[in-house]
């Protein structure tokens, strides 16, 4: 996966877990639903992965 690539897939999984977390009472209340939990499972991953390799690349995230 390119470096733009990874971006875009994270910016995208954010914009699901937003949209998702807009939708649904249960995520308002920070409670996790079984719909939403993957979706923002997903999101921490693709941060996580972009988060690493910017700092890899000695910049601040």
């Amino acid at each position: 996966m390119n470096d733009d690539q990874l971006f875009i897939d994270y910016m995208h999984s954010f914009e699901e877990s937003a949209k998702h977390v807009g939708i649904c009472l249960d995520c308002q209340e920070g409670e996790p639903c079984a719909k939403g939990d993957p979706i923002h499972a997903e999101f921490t991953r693709l941060q996580d992965a972009w988060t690493e390799k910017v700092r890899a690349e000695g910049k601040q995230p």
